[in-house]
């Protein structure tokens, strides 16, 4: 009797991670593509090369500020890890908009796609990116 409890737990435990897997490789593969940046926190427009996020499908993901470039990596839950951030010299402007920019993907507590728009969210501040390339 003990085997066969022991045996059916395994196999609802093995039955559950595999549809937790399946549903974080469908997230994740949602999220690959080129973004540009909608909306969110405080962006100002005032560079023409609106600010960018493009996620690989090994999760790696480097962006534009609108004056600096990032790398890092991210995952499907809304962790980003940006261990890579230029620093030029930008107009005070747009030095909010960066901070801002990274301050929201550095502090995500999640990251969602409805309708080829990519939200990420922290809590009390968002970003909002639009599709680039539909796929």
């Amino acid at each position: 009797m003990k085997k066969t409890t022991l045996c059916l737990l395994a196999l609802i435990t093995i039955s559950l991670t595999g549809c937790f897997s399946n549903q974080q490789l469908e997230k994740s593969a949602q999220m690959v593509g080129d973004w540009k940046l909608k909306g969110g926190v405080e962006i100002p427009s005032i560079t023409k090369h609106r600010p960018s996020l493009n996620i690989e499908s090994n999760m790696k993901v480097s962006g534009f500020t609108g004056c600096n470039l990032f790398k890092g990596k991210v995952e499907p839950i809304g962790d980003f890890s940006l261990p890579f951030v230029t620093r030029k010299m930008c107009l005070p402007e747009l030095v909010k908009q960066e901070n801002n920019m990274l301050n929201v993907l550095r502090s995500a507590t999640s990251i969602e796609v409805i309708n080829n728009s990519l939200i990420v969210d922290a809590g009390d501040k968002f970003l909002v990116f639009e599709k680039t390339n539909a796929s």
